[in-house]
């Protein structure tokens, strides 16, 4: 019942190219013994590879061109039977050049007219020669002695060495190359050891200086990224294992990535979105706090979203403003709804420690499956300060079949009511828009929790009363 953002690849619209050539795109392909006539070339988006174009051989080779420039990022040729792949890269100001290569040899390929992919082709080629020698030494180890293993440990770590001063030669060396980024999304942090702490306090304080230095290696706003293979792992694990997976928390890791992105990116665009999209399919409880800080921190924001049509925008407020008053930690809105007598009864003149808040209907069949639960959860708590009251969401002719429900389910132990002409807007208030729907509101009508099943309310409750009584 969420408003999503559909995201599409016409995303793509937003310019990212900049300085890039004026006369589009030309890369040839030639891959000896290769005897097939498709070439499948793809690219990163985020945490996809999609299929950029279909080629068909020409005179023994392929030629990928257009008159407009390609984004810059990582690409990748796919060779039948598509079990092979090649990854490449497409500078943001130099795209015509030539790819030859065996296909009995693809790990060495050579570049005609590209120095980002000569420095790219160098790079792969060193680390292939030093991940060789790291797999020797460690075959080396077993049945070593112990002398033998610390000389060949003392092996090893010259070689990681190595291979950390070519790094930082590239990145100084050419600092603007996609060759940097990817070196750059891919560095091992250095965390200081914080021995004057003690275990636990050492534990906290690297685990905070981790999050806290995460992405210094990284520009988010560099919209390359965004076609490179790492981003999107990183970005998800930070917000997902880095950050604790409550609804503030997770709003201030998006505050932080989002300012880091810069609203004029495309990244900025592209996770915005999927921030959206992610947080209202949420099955956790109390993850629509989320989608309410978006709305009022970049959606309700004039200019903050200039790419979302007015109609589409209208519905993702609309959405958020029926989520907020049943915020977990929202003091519960009162209605007056009526008992099988007629008799009223509003939510503010329940006295009860605890009141579980159910909104039902009597042809739900989920309402069916979960009413014994309730039931049986009702009897126990009874004398422990816990009240049900439950809400037929049936109206005028309809509203029959729920007092002739309540019977037949066994209901009659709880504060049983309904309102003819919803003359209390409950469904507004409530934002019931499926049953069955479940509160759990305190004294002070308090909304303590919502969302979660009638199968559950036993275990969540038992948490409420032990976690007060600590």
């Amino acid at each position: 019942m969420r408003i999503f953002i559909v995201i599409l690849i016409s995303l793509f619209c937003f310019s990212i190219i900049g300085k890039a050539q004026d006369n589009g795109h030309k890369i040839d392909i030639s891959i000896s013994n290769y005897d097939v006539d498709t070439l499948i070339i793809g690219y990163y988006f985020a945490d996809r590879q999609l299929i950029k174009d279909t080629l068909y051989a020409q005179d023994g080779s392929f030629t990928l061109q257009g008159d407009e420039p390609l984004y810059p990022g990582v690409y990748l040729f796919l060779l039948s039977p598509w079990s092979e792949y090649v990854q490449f890269l497409v500078p943001i100001d130099d795209q015509h050049f030539e790819i030859k290569g065996d296909m009995n040899d693809l790990k060495h390929l050579d570049y005609i007219g590209s120095d980002e992919n000569d420095l790219f082709q160098d790079y792969l080629d060193f680390l292939n020669v030093k991940r060789t020698k790291i797999e020797s030494l460690t075959k080396e180890k077993e049945g070593a002695n112990e002398k033998t293993i610390a000389s060949i440990e003392e092996s090893q770590k010259e070689v990681n060495s190595l291979v950390q001063k070519e790094q930082q030669r590239i990145l100084q060396e050419f600092p603007q190359s996609i060759t940097s980024n990817l070196i750059k999304g891919n560095l091992e942090m250095e965390i200081p050891p914080f021995d004057d702490l003690n275990d636990q306090e050492r534990k906290l304080a690297r685990f905070e200086y981790y999050k806290a230095h995460y992405f210094d290696h990284i520009d988010l706003g560099d919209s390359i990224n965004l076609h490179t293979p790492f981003l999107d792992d990183r970005v998800n694990y930070y917000l997902n294992k880095l950050t604790t997976q409550l609804s503030d928390s997770i709003n201030v890791s998006i505050d932080y990535l989002l300012s880091a992105m810069k609203p004029e990116t495309p990244t900025y665009r592209y996770y915005l979105g999927q921030f959206y999209n992610k947080y209202a399919k949420s099955k956790v409880v109390g993850m629509d706090a989320v989608i309410v800080h978006l709305v009022d921190q970049y959606y309700g924001v004039e200019g903050m979203t200039p790419w979302v049509d007015e109609k589409n925008l209208a519905k993702i407020i609309e959405n958020a403003n029926k989520i907020r008053p049943t915020l977990m930690g929202q003091i519960a809105q009162d209605i007056t709804v009526f008992q099988e007598d007629g008799t009223p009864i509003t939510l503010s003149s329940i006295e009860s420690e605890y009141t579980v808040l159910l909104f039902w209907a009597p042809d739900c069949g989920h309402c069916k499956k979960v009413m014994p639960s309730v039931v049986e959860f009702q009897e126990a708590f009874r004398d422990r300060g816990v009240t049900v009251f439950a809400i037929c969401t049936k109206h005028q002719e309809k509203m029959a079949t729920c007092w002739e429900s309540v019977k037949e389910k066994n209901m009659t132990g709880f504060i049983n009511a309904a309102d003819e002409f919803h003359r209390s807007r409950f469904k507004t208030k409530f934002d019931v828009r499926t049953t069955p729907k479940v509160f759990i509101l305190d004294a002070n009508m308090e909304i303590l929790i919502k969302g979660i099943g009638g199968e559950q309310l036993t275990e969540v409750m038992e948490s409420i009363i032990k976690e007060k009584s600590n």
